[in-house]
């Protein structure tokens, strides 16, 4: 046995009781990669696909954590502030009335930290066809101003758009040059390449019964038979922003994002490690910091089953993609349960 058979122990029990179809894992320090591997695959209509350590996944999600870094890196270059108004750099919010009423306080940290006062959720693909800001300021005047920390979608939207703003480039070009930064291999949007990638679900089930519940109406679902593979699982990245927007779409490797993870672990920016720690209520500057999840760290997880831990403290990180919404005849598991027991592990057989 090796010194991390545990780990391939923990994730072949998940999967083996239905939480995941695949997986692929990434432990990591500021180093180096200490173990990498791939379990289960995928059954397609060509037949069994196995996955492999380089097997790209939708993230979900975690596209937060590659905004949120390219928005801290803007802000150590000087082109923006935390404090930064968002109505100061998207003029689009002020030409218009309640959306700029709204949005005029609004800090590039509230967006950060999910302390903005905007709801949870909006499927903003009812509306398609329309642009962005108008749907924005079609709901936002009829809902309440949330006092407290509310993890929220739009507040990357709109990091999103400060990004392209800012650089005077498209996300899709923004995410290009992270990915020299980082030289990575996979990570980008519009993946088109879908031979070595896991599928993430079959259609939106969820989100379809997240608008019945708010009596919302969107006829254009994808069919909860076909498998979703080339296209994100996320429904307003998908339908309304053609699968590139600030809060879902990226495509990845563990690779990638294990490369993020020890930028952050290895870089001597007073801000990124500021990113890691709590500011508002379990949230750092992108990252979310919940001790029983990240144990004295901090780390993001994606809707499709994807997360990333990452401990300066223990110079220790943990990449785990799963795609748990690719199962066709029952809901899917909850991940976190998966999450937590891999990092503890690491944690007590490596910190």
């Amino acid at each position: 046995m090796t010194q991390y058979a545990f780990i391939d122990a923990l994730c072949e029990d998940y999967r083996a009781r239905g939480f995941f179809p695949s997986a692929v894992v990434s432990v990591f320090n500021s180093q180096k990669t200490l173990h990498r591997a791939a379990y289960g695959g995928n059954q397609m209509e060509q037949g069994y696909r196995p996955v492999n350590t380089d097997t790209v996944y939708d993230v979900a999600s975690l596209s937060k954590i590659a905004t949120a870094t390219q928005i801290l890196q803007l802000i150590d270059q000087g082109a923006l502030a935390l404090e930064t108004k968002v109505s100061a750099v998207l003029p689009a919010i002020a030409a218009r009335p309640r959306l700029s009423e709204r949005l005029k306080d609004v800090t590039i940290y509230q967006l950060l930290t999910h302390f903005s006062g905007i709801i949870d959720w909006y499927p903003f693909y009812v509306q398609a066809g329309r642009d962005f800001y108008d749907v924005f300021e079609s709901f936002i005047g009829d809902t309440p101003v949330m006092q407290k920390t509310v993890y929220s979608d739009m507040n990357f939207m709109l990091l999103g758009k400060v990004l392209e703003a800012v650089r005077q480039k498209s996300l899709p070009q923004c995410l290009a040059d992270l990915k020299r930064q980082l030289g990575a291999t996979h990570l980008e949007y519009l993946c088109k390449d879908t031979e070595n990638m896991a599928p993430s679900s079959y259609g939106n089930g969820i989100e379809e019964g997240m608008c019945a519940e708010r009596g919302l109406v969107f006829d254009g679902f994808r069919s909860k038979a076909e498998p979703v593979l080339g296209s994100v699982n996320d429904g307003n990245a998908h339908y309304f922003f053609g699968d590139v927007a600030g809060h879902a779409g990226v495509f990845a490797d563990v690779d990638a994002y294990e490369r993020i993870g020890r930028l952050y672990l290895t870089s001597d920016s007073a801000l990124l490690a500021r990113s890691m720690t709590e500011q508002e209520d379990g949230r750092g500057l992108g990252w979310q910091v919940e001790p029983s999840l990240f144990p004295e760290g901090c780390g993001h997880t994606g809707f499709t089953g994807t997360s990333i831990w990452v401990s300066k403290a223990h110079d220790l990180g943990v990449i785990l993609f799963t795609n748990r919404l690719f199962y066709p005849e029952r809901n899917p598991n909850a991940t976190n349960e998966c999450r937590r027991a891999l990092h503890q592990a690491v944690l007590e057989h490596l910190g």
